[in-house]
Formats: C-alpha cells, structure tokens, sequence
C-alpha cells in the first residue's frame, strides 16, 4: 500500500497558499497603482508654497534709545509662490543675567493676500550691565497658511530664527 507522509502533504498546501498571496498581491498593487494617477488628477491639488527668514538682529533702533534701553526692529520677511493669508507669531527673547533666555515680546497677526512682505517687530532690549556692553538677542518667527483647492486643504507650517547682539557701548 502507497502512503505519504504528513510533510509532503502539508508542502503543496503551503505551496499554494504562497502562490494564492503573492498573486492576490499583484492584484492589490497592481490595481493600487492603476488608481493612484487617477485619483492625483481628481483632486489636482493648486499648492501654495511659503517661507519665512528671520534676519540677523543687528541693533538697528528703532524709536526710543537711552542708557540703559533701546527699541530695536526684529525683522523678517515672509513670501508665498501664490497670493494667500498668513498667519504668523513672532517671539523675541534675551538672555537673563543667569544665562537663561527670558521672552520680551510676543506678536501674532495676519498678513492677507500676500506673496511678499517686509515685516518686524519692535521691542524694548533693556541693558542688564554685563561685561561688554551687549546685550544678547533672539527671535524665532512661525507662519502658518492654508493650501487648499475646494474642500480640500491641509495647513502647513514653517518657522525660522536668528539671533544677534544690542549693543549699549556705541556712545548714542
């Protein structure tokens, strides 16, 4: 009497099932990457793509300049490739006399329509007698903005920053 042993039985079925998934597979990939350019054309997004510089900080004062404090203009630019709104905060720190970064000044608005633009913000550096005459700076800018085309948009952020010094021993 012929008799099979129990693995050579179980090969052929795990063969075939092996098959089964690699062909079922191929149908699934296969049917994803005939869908995919179509769907791309059905929602043919039109994206807006923006940026934000922070600039050094090179104590251009503006405003009011004593001893012991300045307003300073904190700049940064914004541009977009298409006109949109933006919305955008601005942070401005200085070092404390214990090393650590102390917020001075906090904006946020809206800039409608815009490709381009030339912003700033000013703020009060108040001298703290260190060694040097200089004062250290930062400012960190955040935009955010809509790319949307219909129903459809997602909203994207970006952020830059720059540091620099204000310096009290120029003789103003």
């Amino acid at each position: 009497m012929f008799s099979t042993s129990p693995t050579c039985q179980r090969r052929p079925l795990a063969a075939r099932l092996a098959l089964v998934s690699v062909a079922s597979l191929s149908l699934i990939g296969g049917s994803v990457a005939v869908a995919g350019p179509a769907s791309a054309a059905a929602y043919d997004y039109k994206k807006v793509e923006c940026n934000v510089k922070a600039k050094k900080v090179d104590h251009k004062e503006y405003g009011r300049y004593s001893k012991n404090k300045a307003d300073v203009k904190f700049e940064f630019k914004v541009w977009c490739d298409k006109k949109t709104d933006v919305k955008f905060e601005h942070w401005i720190f200085q070092k404390k006399n214990n090393g650590k970064w102390e917020l001075i000044k906090h904006r946020h608005d809206k800039i409608k329509d815009v490709k381009y633009a030339d912003k700033h913000t000013k703020a009060e550096v108040k001298d703290k007698g260190r060694k040097g005459d200089k004062e250290h700076v930062f400012h960190v800018v955040k935009i955010k903005y809509e790319d949307k085309n219909g129903k459809y948009s997602r909203t994207v952020t970006k952020h830059d920053h720059a540091d620099g010094k204000v310096d009290f021993g120029r003789g103003h």
